[in-house]
């Protein structure tokens, strides 16, 4: 049985999205696609190039380890001889880390097999070792102690056991923007957390975030938690008609003023970071909730080009380009026809 099925992350779905890549990289496009054609070297190449940049080599060791799914062995025998083993220990652990997520799927807890759950526990474990031994050789970076977050949830490490990972994160990193973005997903509802918890880490990273910084989108990603996290439950319980007054009534004054104070210390003084097109699909899909601020989610949603990410926002909804497409035409916004960015 194939579990790994070869997927062309970067390929355009109808002509008019590239999803998968919510980047503006180009060496990251081609290297990707060595990847996903068996041409490891390239990922090991463009991760040497990224020691002193944890927000670029975050983002590179995401993208090279889904695209390097199914093919984690290939890394492994890449360690033999190698004079930089702390890049391909990073590589491998990552890559294991997502081929056993794979394995489980996106779906919730309670939809998942028993089989499908001891063969995640079983790939998964192998992680441990090779994120250990990355961090162990580069003491100073944050990346490995990313991976972990996601390793700790997967594993159902107690909140203890993962706070003692994300005190090793922070020492090293105090606004990794994926890391922030692991982070809540271990404390949201979905994960044994709660809202309450979800929020203060959101709130937190918008007061950590240096100005211009795109940190300050942790705020969006916990109002889309929350919505989903409540309108699943809504709908679980058939109560639909408190399933339309949540939403109709959820964006009040006080959350709006805050999601746009939020938006301002990002893009009155935005630099070019990695992640601006992630953060922008996350404004841009909070903002379109509330009719009043369909403005700032056009402005949002008008500066990514035709990249969408895979998971949120557009995937607690559906089809990612499906959901993007669709938001676009409800802002009057015309569709992408080339690779803006």
């Amino acid at each position: 049985m194939r579990i790994f099925r070869r997927r062309k992350g970067g390929q355009p779905v109808g002509g008019t999205f590239v999803v998968g890549r919510a980047w503006k990289d180009v060496a990251l496009d081609a290297a990707v696609e060595a990847v996903e054609e068996g041409y490891l070297n390239a990922g090991v190449v463009l991760l040497g190039e990224t020691h002193r940049d944890p927000e670029l080599r975050s983002l590179r060791l995401d993208a090279l380890s889904r695209a390097a799914v199914g093919r984690s062995q290939g890394i492994a025998e890449m360690l033999d001889g190698a004079p930089d083993r702390a890049d391909i220990l990073l590589w491998l652990g990552r890559t294991v880390v997502d081929e056993a997520w794979v394995i489980r799927g996106g779906s919730f807890a309670d939809t998942v097999d028993d089989d499908r759950f001891k063969m995640f526990f079983a790939t998964l474990s192998g992680a441990y070792e090779p994120l250990m031994e990355a961090a162990r050789l580069r003491p100073a970076d944050p990346v490995p102690w990313e991976s972990m977050i996601w390793f700790a949830m997967g594993m159902q490490f107690d909140r203890v056991e993962q706070d003692v990972i994300w005190e090793e994160l922070t020492a090293r990193s105090l606004t990794l923007f994926s890391a922030y973005w692991a982070r809540l997903q271990s404390l949201s509802v979905k994960w044994g957390g709660s809202h309450e918890e979800m929020f203060a880490h959101a709130r937190t990273a918008v007061s950590l975030a240096p100005e211009g910084h795109p940190l300050t989108a942790m705020l969006a990603l916990a109002h889309l938690e929350h919505l989903l996290a409540e309108e699943r439950r809504l709908v679980a319980e058939n109560r639909m008609m408190a399933y339309v007054k949540f939403g109709m009534k959820y964006f009040s004054e006080q959350i709006v003023g805050e999601l746009k104070e939020a938006e301002r210390r990002w893009t009155a003084h935005a630099e070019q970071h990695p992640r601006d097109i992630e953060a922008h699909h996350l404004f841009g899909a909070i903002f379109m909730r509330d009719a009043v601020t369909h403005d700032l989610a056009a402005w949002h949603l008008g500066r990514v080009g035709n990249r969408v990410g895979r998971s949120a926002p557009w995937s607690y909804m559906g089809d990612p380009a499906e959901e993007f497409a669709a938001a676009l035409r409800k802002l009057r916004l015309p569709l992408p026809v080339a690779d803006g960015v």
